[in-house]
């Protein structure tokens, strides 16, 4: 059998004040939809910008070598807003839009499709820039849980500057994935 890690690429979520604010809105989704929702950890928080599924070590350090050739430059993400996945008013997923700074980061994903094009990525749906808060479950109130997410439409978290890139391992256990960094590209 071969070894395989599950990873992904991703940008970690690190300014105090933003975490504090989105663990104040986690808290208030909570209080309504209870036992269903599971928060994202705050030292968990990450910007996706490719999930990669499980690799090998020798297509782990592929990635590695084209996350090295990843021709971006450091600039600032604000995270605004709530919203939901997958829409039409079922609630599967809870996140934070990002305002500034989207475009480059769809860029940089554009990149990382070009660059990994030679390894088996799944592609399903058009990349949308978003930080994961929660995932659901099951919600017994509904209206509930919505009127927080629309409460908050506009909220700002904040911004930080992004200066580095993550290869990410992710391992999950009984009480939640453990994440750490395989390789980091500063940029």
């Amino acid at each position: 059998m071969r070894p395989v890690v599950r990873a992904f690429i991703a940008i970690d979520v690190h300014d105090e004040e933003i975490l504090r604010r989105i663990v104040s809105v986690q808290n208030e989704l909570i209080r309504v939809g209870r036992e269903g929702l599971k928060p994202v950890e705050a030292h968990n928080l990450h910007l996706t910008l490719r999930f990669l599924g499980e690799l090998t070590d020798a297509e782990t350090q592929l990635v590695s070598e084209a996350l090295g050739k990843l021709d971006a430059k450091p600039f600032t993400m604000s995270l605004k807003g709530l919203g939901y996945f997958p829409g039409g008013g079922r609630v599967n997923v809870i996140w934070a839009g990002v305002e500034e700074g989207a475009e480059e980061l769809r860029k940089i994903h554009s990149s990382l499709g070009r660059l990994l094009s030679g390894l088996k990525i799944e592609e399903n749906d058009k990349f949308s820039p978003h930080l994961t808060i929660c995932r659901v479950k099951f919600v017994k109130d509904k209206q509930g849980l919505l009127e927080v997410i629309r409460r908050n439409s506009e909220t700002f978290f904040g911004a930080e500057r992004v200066e580095k890139i993550s290869l990410k391992r992710s391992v999950l256990t009984s009480s939640g994935p453990v994440y750490s960094d395989i390789s980091v590209r500063k940029i």
